[in-house]
């Protein structure tokens, strides 16, 4: 007497699976689903799914959307750094102009008040450079704190000043919605 072998059959992929599939083809650029497929792994009972379900997992679980959603963050996150680092520069410039200011005063000091101007130059100069920025970087990090209706009344004010200066400014107007 044979035993009948018997296969076994899996309908559906795991979540975990069809995750894994979204995270690889977003990492790799998301690319066309047709070379795509090529490339995916097989899931744990060692199966690949055919290009027509890629594209049905991609449309009902609306990968484009998400995808969208990841690089929105990541380009939030890549301004924030940029404008911490401008923060950071801004005091840096700020620190050395005060540096500046000690070393034309410690200069004035022990030679007292000769014809040396630079020593005084050097004064003013770093009193400029870190009033400036150190006013700059301020202002950043209060613009980083300030809620998106406060940025806009901000704007607006800065429209309507510049629009009674008779100055002109350049830009394009673009409609989004709003959920």
């Amino acid at each position: 007497m044979t035993i009948p072998k018997t296969k076994k059959v899996y309908k559906t992929y795991s979540k975990t699976y069809k995750q894994n599939c979204f995270n690889a083809w977003y990492s790799r650029g998301k690319p066309g689903l047709g070379s795509f497929v090529k490339e995916m792994d097989e899931d744990e009972y060692g199966r690949t799914p055919s290009h027509a379900i890629v594209v049905n997992w991609r449309h009902e679980d609306s990968w484009d959307v998400h995808a969208d959603d990841l690089d929105a963050k990541a380009e939030a996150i890549v301004d924030d750094e940029l404008v911490n680092h401008r923060v950071l520069m801004l005091k840096q410039m700020a620190s050395k102009g005060k540096e500046l200011q000690k070393m034309g005063i410690e200069w004035i000091r022990e030679n007292k008040f000769d014809t040396s101007s630079s020593a005084v130059s050097a004064i003013f100069k770093g009193a400029e450079l870190e009033r400036t920025s150190r006013g700059i970087s301020e202002r950043l990090v209060k613009m980083l704190k300030m809620s998106d209706e406060t940025l806009l009344l901000e704007a607006q004010k800065l429209l309507e000043k510049a629009s009674d200066s008779g100055e002109i400014i350049d830009m394009e107007v673009t409609e989004e919605e709003v959920e």
